[in-house]
């Protein structure tokens, strides 16, 4: 009798074990930025105009926010399925004129709808609305960290970026340049999975070199 409750328990925990291994499938992806079709690769969400040159997603006209609530105005999502955990790399700059102090780029993650997703606002200025993290849960954006952070984005040159995600903890880091600290840091689980992508409050940008690695 105790060698069938033995074997039990142990099947019990082997069975545990495969479920806890097989639950969350990982996935690795680099979009292809070269080709007339490699803009098919994304759901372009908002107004302005994107395109694909030269091995850059390239978002060449600034879009104009809009709409019932406050948010990015253009954003191009990356066709994956929605992702649980996920780490984004990519270089990314500005082409807003040297003399706009409040330039940026978006970092996109999380996205569920166009009115619902997380976003890292990296600008030249750290103010209430600019050089954060912020969600949009169908209202006006939100600040989500603590507004401190440095601004990382003061010129037009290419920065190598990194955000971490973890929907079931709701740990939230961005590290810019190979800083060994995040340079943003937050915690949220309004939305705990979605897909990621790239974009720009209301200015011009350049993305390359992106890579998503993550699990469902």
């Amino acid at each position: 009798m105790k060698s069938i409750r033995l074997l039990l328990t142990i099947f019990f925990d082997l069975t545990l074990v495969g479920v806890s291994v097989h639950a969350e499938e990982s996935i690795s992806f680099r979009p292809q930025l070269t080709g007339r079709d490699a803009l098919a690769e994304w759901s372009l969400d908002g107004s302005g105009s994107w395109t694909v040159i030269d091995g850059k997603l390239v978002l060449e006209k600034a879009g104009k926010p809009a709409g019932p609530i406050r948010r990015p105005a253009p954003l191009a999502i990356l066709k994956t399925d929605p992702l649980k955990r996920v780490t984004l790399k990519a270089e990314v700059r500005s082409t807003a004129p040297q003399d706009v102090l409040r330039r940026d780029v978006n970092l996109i993650f999380d996205y569920e709808s166009p009115s619902r997703f997380y976003y890292v606002h990296l600008s030249g200025v750290t103010d209430a609305v600019h050089h954060g993290i912020f969600l949009v849960a169908d209202a006006d954006r939100r600040r989500i960290d603590d507004g401190n952070g440095q601004p990382q984005l003061k010129d037009q040159d290419w920065h190598r970026v990194r955000l971490e995600r973890d929907g079931t903890t709701g740990r939230i880091e961005v590290y810019v340049d190979g800083s060994k600290a995040p340079v943003l840091v937050a915690s949220d689980t309004t939305i705990r999975t979605g897909r990621v992508g790239l974009g720009s409050f209301d200015d011009t940008g350049e993305f390359s070199k992106i890579e998503i690695t993550g699990s469902k």
